[in-house]
């Protein structure tokens, strides 16, 4: 019996089961992205001196970057066991298990003692529960985007996942937000306890987002598969024995997408706080408008990507991305905020249109009954190879190159042609399988 959906005086649907799966992938991934991000700007800020004492300046930052990786490595278990459960037990009953996994290991991070009161004791359980995040942001992704592509009819299909990959830069907004004001206190303070509180929102976040995500339908194709017993027995190996050179293909072209956002995100705010020397709430406020300026531009280059092809908004993305690197590079070596501020917020628009446009594109390179499964493995691997890696690979690059940031920027180039290579291939109409027919209504 196909479910009633509530209806304006007009009988027109205001919110279908479609826009329903995506405001509630928006909340739930920014609740997961909030506790992702909250780590990636502590490792930033504090956690060289709170977990890593001692060390040199820059030896303690490739420690905390090494500790923020983690939760990279962490990404693929995740995505192969929430993917397992997702594929064979439902996309709903997935994401509401990785909400509860990521709000508890995100305020166990919070409660942790310091390397003063605890030695090694401390940046191990730290390296522990965020690889705990890992596996939860793992599973969150894919599950959180296949809600809303499964449920949007073909019309709107790229503008619904996109309304899910808001959740990234509304999670940076409110990860800046929340540490801005911590980050004026006092050294002694932020360091004593201050760090500390935007951990712990985690637990009033975690419950928000799991009263909405409670009440969001199944995917339609997961229902159908599920009654036909379609369902694949062991979605990991089928992936893995039937797709594996498509989901090559799709790690290439998450290079841009993930690695941009971890550059601006991470590596800038420690070169422009520890090098250059502004203080951390101007820093935190670069960041803020970079993040607001991501969340404006990914719908405009998704509503774009529905009306005039994926394929021409993702090569317009990749363009303005090798223009945005060098221009990022010559503004952190000039020492202007403002310079820095423009070059940032360059970089993550770029980024933006690709990232805004390539869930749909992962949702429509596989069949239903592995999608959860491959998506999510393709997805988090480009994390671990060129997410996590962003800051540590920055920082060494400036290293072996004596300061200079210009290998940085070749680095950036090079992943900008990879994801150029692989984009055309899941973008030809010939890579796309057909779906089946969702009425409009859902």
């Amino acid at each position: 019996m196909m479910r009633r959906t509530p209806r304006t005086p007009t009988g027109r649907s205001w919110l279908s089961p479609a826009r329903k799966a995506g405001l509630a992938g928006l909340v739930g991934t920014t609740v997961e992205w909030y506790d992702f991000f909250v780590f990636s700007t502590a490792s930033s800020l504090v956690f060289p001196e709170l977990f890593f004492p001692g060390a040199q300046q820059a030896t303690g930052l490739l420690a905390s970057f090494a500790t923020f990786w983690v939760g990279f490595l962490g990404r693929p278990v995740g995505a192969a066991l929430f993917g397992h459960f997702g594929d064979r037990l439902g996309r709903k009953r997935s994401l509401v298990a990785t909400l509860l996994l990521m709000g508890a290991a995100t305020a166990g991070i919070g409660l942790l003692p310091q390397y003063d009161e605890a030695g090694v004791t401390a940046p191990v359980l730290l390296c522990a529960l965020r690889f705990v995040q890992g596996i939860a942001v793992g599973g969150e992704w894919g599950g959180a985007v296949l809600l809303a592509g499964e449920n949007a009819p073909q019309r709107r299909r790229v503008t619904l996942t996109a309304m899910v990959q808001q959740g990234a830069p509304l999670a940076s907004i409110l990860t800046s937000a929340v540490f801005l004001p911590f980050s004026q206190l006092g050294d002694g303070e932020l360091l004593a306890w201050g760090w500390r509180v935007p951990f712990l929102l985690s637990t009033v976040l975690m419950t928000v987002g799991l009263v909405i995500r409670l009440k969001v339908p199944e995917s339609p194709e997961f229902e159908e598969l599920s009654a036909q017993g379609r369902l694949a027995p062991s979605p990991v190996r089928d992936t893995l024995q039937r797709h594996f050179p498509k989901m090559a293909v799709c790690v290439g072209a998450c290079a841009v997408p993930v690695a941009g956002t971890y550059l601006a995100g991470t590596f800038v705010l420690s070169w422009a706080t520890a090098h250059i020397g502004f203080p951390r709430e101007k820093v935190l406020g670069v960041v803020l408008c970079a993040a607001v300026t991501r969340f404006l531009i990914q719908p405009v280059a998704a509503i774009a990507a529905q009306r005039l092809g994926a394929a021409r908004i993702c090569a317009l993305g990749l363009a303005l991305y090798l223009l945005a690197v060098p221009l990022t590079v010559l503004a952190l070596k000039s020492g202007s905020l403002v310079r820095i501020a423009l070059g940032v917020c360059a970089l993550e628009s770029a980024s933006a249109i690709v990232y805004a446009v390539v869930a749909a594109l992962l949702v429509d390179a596989f069949p239903a009954r592995v999608r959860y499964t491959a998506i999510s493995l393709a997805q988090q691997l480009a994390g671990v190879v060129f997410g996590g890696t962003a800051p540590a690979m920055a920082q060494i690059l400036v290293t072996v190159g004596r300061g200079s940031l210009w290998p940085v920027a070749l680095y950036q180039a090079v992943l900008a042609v990879l994801s150029a290579c692989c984009l055309p291939a899941l973008t030809s109409p010939a890579a796309l399988p057909r779906r089946p027919h969702i009425p409009s209504g859902r």
